[in-house]
């Protein structure tokens, strides 16, 4: 990599401060960074960290209080701009497009143009990928499993596997047919180790945009909204409906039969057992408004306190 600051200012739309014409060979860390090194620094005291660093320059939100004493870029949201300055770095020399020749891909599945299906992966009977898409080693798609263009698929995902579904017959289980499939939209990007079960009719779905973290379990007939963002380790029970961009923290769980309104977010280990309007920050177990939880919580930690008080007074009037 060899780029200007005036070239990075361009691709992230900032606001440049120093010498354009400063050659910038890698990006770091602001603890590793040196000559001729791009960093990041996010807030007041990155920034101190970054005037002592070796870093030859720095990108920095707009709405700093003080502005580095070293060349350095400002931007409106520093997320985006670390995504596409990154990007100039992303090794992707080992995604070679094709089929990888130990995949077992079923003669009935259909593969868009220009994909990478990598080693180990396994699509199973009348699955759709559409173009663009990245399957990585070692995922299985069962059978009727579609997913869409330039969506990536991490290692290890399973999709399609079989809803947990069974009916209670004198003390044993009968396992109910799970005969519907697995509908991934477009540009999603699903990582390692997740599992999305098949529906039991119809199609557990999840739409465009969205992306979900290692290991987390959809169930059956789930349906997740456009753009949603779901971290490690979040479970939803079946038949749950997430509206468009809800946000959910790690570990989180969530109940069958429920939907979660738009723009929700909710917070991680939240237990959530009932509906959610939209617009709605919840925390807890079982879940509710994240101020009252917080309210709650610090009224519990108060409880030691009042209850030595009381303690005292008891002793007080015993004596008097």
């Amino acid at each position: 990599m060899k780029k200007t600051l005036k070239e990075i200012a361009s691709l992230v739309s900032g606001e440049l401060s120093g010498d354009p014409k400063i050659v910038i060979k890698n990006i770091s860390s602001l603890e590793e960074a040196k000559e001729n090194e791009l960093t990041f620094a996010i807030d007041e005291k990155a920034v101190e960290m970054f005037n002592g660093s070796k870093a030859s320059a720095a990108i920095v939100p707009k709405n700093l209080k003080r502005s580095p004493s070293k060349p350095h870029i400002k931007v409106a949201d520093i997320r985006l701009a670390m995504a596409k300055v990154l990007g100039l770095l992303e090794d992707k020399s080992s995604l070679t497009k094709g089929i990888h020749r130990s995949a077992v891909v079923s003669k009935s599945a259909k593969i868009g143009s220009d994909c990478t299906i990598m080693a180990g992966v396994v699509i199973g009977d009348n699955c759709v990928i559409g173009k663009d898409t990245i399957i990585h080693p070692n995922v299985v798609l069962y059978d009727r499993t579609v997913v869409g263009e330039r969506c990536t698929i991490h290692a290890g995902t399973v999709l399609g596997v079989d809803g947990y579904g069974f009916a209670p017959v004198d003390g044993k289980y009968e396992k109910i047919p799970q005969i519907g499939n697995v509908v991934i939209e477009d540009d999603v990007e699903i990582f390692a180790n997740v599992c999305v079960s098949r529906a039991t009719m119809g199609s557990t779905l999840i739409k465009r945009g969205t992306k979900i973290d290692n290991l987390v379990h959809i169930a059956h007939n789930c349906k997740i909204g456009e753009d949603c963002a779901i971290t490690s380790l979040v479970a939803i029970a079946g038949s749950s409906e997430l509206k468009n961009h809800v946000s959910i923290g790690g570990t989180a769980a969530l109940n069958d039969h429920i939907t979660i309104g738009e723009n929700t977010v909710i917070k991680g280990r939240a237990g959530v057992t009932k509906d959610i309007p939209p617009n709605s920050v919840v925390s807890g177990f079982p879940a509710q408004e994240h101020n009252k939880e917080m309210e709650m919580q610090a009224n519990i930690r108060r409880l030691p306190k009042i209850a030595k008080r009381i303690s005292e007074i008891e002793k007080q009037i015993k004596k008097a």
